[in-house]
């Protein structure tokens, strides 16, 4: 189910309602069936990998927490990472590394499976992997109740894009019960107009300026190609902040506190600036879980900077099935270890340069993180070079409208009001006209999504 259809917004007000009906020990259960039919209109058979994940889990959880003996410990924690990274690789790698070995052979010596790709699996899939750590790690309880594990595992207002929530932080969450608040369904209604709204009218749009120059950049300008690139940059952010507004905005509606995923990702003054304000969720997953299992900066210069490049190799494959998402990946790992080494040794700067200074790191940290977005859009390592190739050199071609530029302007303005200024507190404080601006905007949404179709969000495909 897609949260920009109108078959979402008579599904939630309907889950919504009856949940606040309901007593608190049935409400979990309703939430648990109101997420599996959520992602059973995506597949019912593919459902059954929720159901997989939650019984693994649970029980390897179970085993980790009850044993004293070391060795069975890590035994459950190796069984449950494997057979969750099994499954991922199954469906989400194993065409990738056939087609890599048939490359590099020459010829067809491993059959490609076209197996489908479950919405959603890269994410649940890192979420249920950091449940059974954090119970290796001491840091929770296994929970008894595998039907809260289960609702854990599916919980679908973060199940396909999250954010990837820890279970400390959300199990406790459905044991609390929720009263109806006024000010907090507001809020959350808030955010999920906000939400669609940046999806219809700031993420589709960009996408028709991307879509026809990034399929045949050979025959744009160059001046055409940085345009749609920057529109790119408009149109990520757009689509995924917008589902993480929506599904913040939902939960928040149902009484459920879950983590913020972007702040002002492109004033950034450094990747690892970028990192901190980009995909939290992830960020903060791959540094837990993956940095730190690394040896992190506690052994020493070049192990710290290989950590960094191998993190983020990894959470570029994450993301998809391809060399472009390595390279993606690759590029932000050497950013962040050559932004490590440098400013080691770098002397702090004279207070009047700062504004300056920080102007000039904005500036090339955002076309870094443009350059990068180009592997992330393309279809392939060779129109990424073309199109890199094609900006540098300003080639002759088609030109496109000015327009993404005027948004990105508006974007990066956005961005900036927000660090001075809190708009969604002013919005809450004056709750007539926030209310009102949810309706327009919800209306407006729902017209849009009802005169034509809405594409999924970019997000889904990971």
């Amino acid at each position: 189910m897609l949260f920009n259809s109108l078959h979402y917004l008579i599904f939630f007000p309907l889950v919504a309602c009856i949940y606040f009906a309901l007593p608190l020990m049935a409400r979990r259960y309703w939430l648990l069936a109101c997420s599996f039919y959520f992602y059973c209109v995506f597949s019912i058979p593919l459902s059954l990998l929720l159901v997989y994940s939650t019984v693994l889990d649970y029980t390897m959880a179970r085993v980790i927490d009850a044993s004293n003996a070391q060795w069975k410990r890590r035994a459950a924690l190796c069984i449950s990472l494997i057979g969750n990274l099994a499954v991922l690789f199954a469906f989400k790698y194993v065409d990738f590394f056939a087609q890599s070995v048939n490359d590099i052979a020459g010829k067809e010596m491993v059959p490609a499976f076209n197996v489908i790709l479950p919405m959603g699996i890269s994410f649940y899939t890192f979420q249920t992997m950091a449940y059974t750590i954090d119970v290796y790690r001491k840091q929770i309880k296994a929970e008894r109740n595998i039907l809260d594990v289960a609702l854990y595992v599916a919980y679908f207002p973060q199940l396909v894009a999250g954010p990837i929530m820890r279970a400390g932080d959300l199990l406790p969450q459905f044991k609390e019960k929720h009263e109806i608040n006024t000010t907090r369904i507001l809020s959350g209604f808030l955010l999920v107009a906000w939400g669609l709204s940046k999806k219809i009218f700031i993420a589709e749009p960009m996408g028709q300026f991307v879509d026809p120059v990034y399929a045949n950049p050979e025959n744009y300008s160059g001046a055409a190609l940085l345009l749609a690139t920057y529109a790119f940059a408009i149109q990520i952010f757009a689509d995924f902040s917008a589902y993480t507004d929506i599904a913040i905005g939902s939960a928040r509606i149902l009484g459920f506190r879950l983590m913020e995923n972007f702040r002002t990702p492109y004033l950034a003054t450094s990747v690892r600036d970028f990192w901190r304000r980009w995909h939290i969720s992830l960020s903060t997953w791959l540094r837990d879980y993956l940095y730190i299992s690394l040896g992190g900066n506690r052994k020493g210069a070049a192990r710290t900077y290989a950590s960094l490049i191998i993190t983020m190799l990894l959470g570029g494959l994450w993301h998809g099935a391809s060399w472009n998402f390595v390279i993606w990946g690759g590029l932000h790992g050497a950013a962040l270890a050559i932004e490590r080494m440098v400013t080691g040794k770098r002397k702090p700067s004279p207070s009047p340069a700062k504004r300056s200074n920080e102007l000039i790191k904005w500036f090339f940290t955002f076309h870094f993180i443009c350059l990068a977005w180009i592997f992330f859009r393309a279809r392939s390592f060779e129109a990424a070079i073309d199109v890199i190739s094609g900006i540098a050199s300003w080639q002759d071609g088609m030109a496109i409208s000015y327009v993404p530029l005027g948004v990105l302007g508006a974007l990066l303005a956005t961005q900036y009001m927000q660090t001075k200024i809190d708009v969604h507190g002013f919005f809450m404080r004056h709750a007539f006209v926030g209310r009102w601006l949810a309706y327009t905007g919800l209306l407006f949404c729902a017209l849009a999504m009802a005169g034509g179709s809405s594409p999924e969000f970019i997000y889904f495909q990971f």
